[in-house]
């Protein structure tokens, strides 16, 4: 089959005699039976209903058809032996690029690690200039091709600790990429990457990423544990306690042995201690002491 000309052609072909264009954007090793077992059931029920693109191969004796997307669409028709409807259109490769992303961008099942790998290989092969050519190209913003490129990027170690590196989300690239750019954090990152790469089954991609940052996280300082101070009275037993975290002090007394005329004290007391503006001197401050302890004596005896 030979299609010539600018105009759009809609044909069926024979899947054997197509093949994928090099810089499409599927990562060619994750389409399998299990990961295209819904498009099957689909096609077999319902045919094919939205065609792939192609353009025509001048100079391959066994293939007639690029296609430029529809990857899965080829393997499912491949796999159950039927043609394959395609629009054949004359292009250059930008514009295959251009026509690609728009087919891909919205669809869920092209997932950021794809488009990302796609990104690079198209900077690598000189179809753009830069990152920023690729956003002003395709009409989205450059820190979503950044973060897209970073997901490519991760090391093969990391990418591995997921079933599948299309399960990683655009969102978790900035925190991965961050925590192997400090030496420390990316070599227990790695490590625990190692556990989770031998480990059957595996966590869900979620989890995975969750327990990668975890372990990053590891050598940092431990949380400093909380300790009350206790304050004894006369009989041996707590009057109160007083907890100190890295934000606040607490003063932790039993409710049974608080009165309202002792709460009222301690308000009071507080209060006056903690402004500033109006310093207590040294002598209200031990006649103010001196009543709470005169009331904590009270309270212990009731």
């Amino acid at each position: 089959m030979k299609a010539e000309g600018s105009g759009q052609v809609i044909v069926s072909l024979n899947p054997f005699r197509c093949r994928m264009w090099a810089l499409h954007d599927r990562a060619q090793e994750y389409i399998t039976e299990e990961s295209c077992r819904e498009e099957i059931i689909s096609v077999k029920k319902n045919g094919q209903l939205v065609p792939v693109l192609g353009r025509t191969l001048h100079n391959d004796s066994t293939h007639d058809v690029e296609l430029i997307f529809g990857a899965r669409r080829l393997f499912v028709a491949r796999h159950l032996n039927i043609p394959i409807r395609a629009e054949i259109r004359a292009m250059s490769d930008r514009e295959a690029i251009v026509a690609m992303d728009v087919e891909n961008r919205h669809r869920q099942d092209i997932s950021p690690y794809e488009r990302g790998r796609s990104y690079m290989q198209w900077v690598r092969e000189g179809f753009f200039a830069s990152q920023e050519d690729i956003a002003s190209a395709l009409k989205i913003s450059s820190s979503q091709v950044s973060r897209l490129i970073k997901i490519a990027r991760l090391p093969a170690v990391i990418l591995s600790a997921f079933e599948s590196p299309t399960q990683i989300c655009e969102g978790w690239a900035h925190e991965l990429a961050a925590a192997l750019d400090d030496e420390e954090r990316r070599k227990h990152m790695i490590r625990k990457a190692r556990e989770l790469v031998s480990q059957s089954p595996k966590p869900c991609a979620r989890e995975v990423c969750r327990r990668l940052l975890a372990a990053s996280g590891v050598g940092r300082k431990p949380l400093r544990r909380v300790r009350d101070q206790v304050i004894p009275g006369k009989a041996g037993r707590a009057l109160f306690r007083i907890r100190q975290t890295r934000t606040c002090v607490m003063l932790v007394l039993p409710a049974s042995q608080v009165s309202t005329r002792l709460m009222k004290e301690i308000r009071e007391f507080l209060q006056s201690a903690m402004q500033c503006n109006s310093p207590v001197s040294a002598d209200a401050r031990l006649a103010r002491i001196g009543a709470l302890d005169a009331s904590n004596r009270s309270a212990e005896r009731e």
